[in-house]
């Protein structure tokens, strides 16, 4: 799988104009039944955050409301939780003995709609390399939990050497586990990246470091799913790249085959998720499942007396119209 998807993200890129510029491409079938499988299974690893993240050690994982199937039945086991009290950030590692997998799973907002409603853009400069910038606020939860998680690592590679390093999350957990496997590749560890409705990290400096680490980035993102939509392109926000677009159904659907996945290179693209509008909260709960089904209170649409529906929906929607204009002034200079 991974030099298939590796390939893929190879091509894409190749065809972009430039690494910040957006794609037209849209490739229907460029990913495999293989590839969609372990999408479909590495979401179920995502949503075990939701409800294990205060499991004891060597407690088995399980999950209500039908969120990780696949994982209970290969008798994964809680390794060590972490959490951040200041960002209110939680997670696990996981061991699967079936897979051989060490997984290291970040858990997305408790509100989904308070994030977006107070969300700001304001950056943090990082060391991963020249020009570095990443969220500040998401740089202050990996921050809060980063030697919990890498002495975790470290732990469990040890205890299970030979096995497969995966970085997981949805939503804010996503982003958390964007920043978690740029810093265990820095550090020496194999790792492959997960994440589904995850927000924009950082710069292009970083999202393109991260792209270009050994290891692959599989960013999924479903119809008009608001969240990977922030912060917005124009403040200078990027994605790793390629992203796999569930492009088809509605927003609670949670079945999809190879042909229902559209493939965008480019970290500005706005050929995908980027190019759509609304404040479409179920199309972010739902990857493959409902993704956030176990968590004890269902991840609440919380609303903010402050910015009504409407509101937030014109303000996303101005986002995206000037996203999508700024994306195709990048194309225009990346071709001129």
């Amino acid at each position: 799988m991974k030099s298939a998807l590796k390939a893929l993200a190879a091509t894409l890129v190749l065809a972009a104009v430039t690494s910040t510029a957006p794609t037209t491409l849209h490739d229907r079938a460029a990913i495999s039944t293989t590839d969609l499988s372990n999408m479909q299974f590495y979401a179920q690893y995502a949503a075990i955050s939701y409800c294990n993240s205060n499991n004891a050690v060597g407690q088995a994982v399980t999950c209500s409301g039908n969120a990780c199937p696949t994982v209970t039945s290969h008798k994964a086991t809680t390794f060590k939780t972490f959490s951040g009290i200041l960002t209110d950030i939680q997670g696990l590692i996981a061991i699967d003995p079936v897979n051989a997998l060490i997984v290291v799973s970040f858990r997305g907002s408790h509100s989904v709609r308070n994030w977006i409603t107070n969300i700001v853009f304001n950056f943090s400069d990082c060391t991963y390399t020249s020009n570095c910038q990443v969220h500040d606020g998401f740089a202050a939860a990996w921050a809060e939990i980063s030697s919990s998680v890498l002495s975790g690592v470290k732990a469990a590679r040890a205890a299970h050497p030979s096995y497969k390093i995966i970085s997981t999350g949805h939503s804010l957990g996503g982003a958390i586990a964007t920043l978690g496997a740029a810093s265990l590749r820095q550090s020496g560890y194999a790792v492959d990246l997960y994440t589904y409705g995850s927000p924009r990290v950082g710069n292009d400096a970083f999202t393109n470091f991260v792209t270009a680490q050994p290891g692959l980035e599989v960013r999924v993102t479903h119809l008009d799913d608001p969240v990977p939509r922030l912060p917005p392109l124009l403040f200078g926000y990027r994605h790793t790249s390629p992203e796999y677009w569930l492009s088809d159904g509605t927003a609670t659907t949670t079945s999809y085959g190879v042909a229902d996945v559209k493939v965008c290179a480019g970290s500005a693209n706005v050929a995908c998720n980027a190019g759509t509008f609304g404040l479409d909260v179920d199309a972010h709960l739902n990857y493959f499942e409902g993704i956030a089904g176990c968590s004890p209170d269902g991840l609440p649409f919380r609303r903010s007396e402050e910015v009504s529906d409407a509101d937030l929906e014109t303000r996303l929607n101005m986002y995206s119209t000037l996203d999508i204009q700024y994306a195709q002034q990048l194309a225009a200079k990346g071709s001129s």
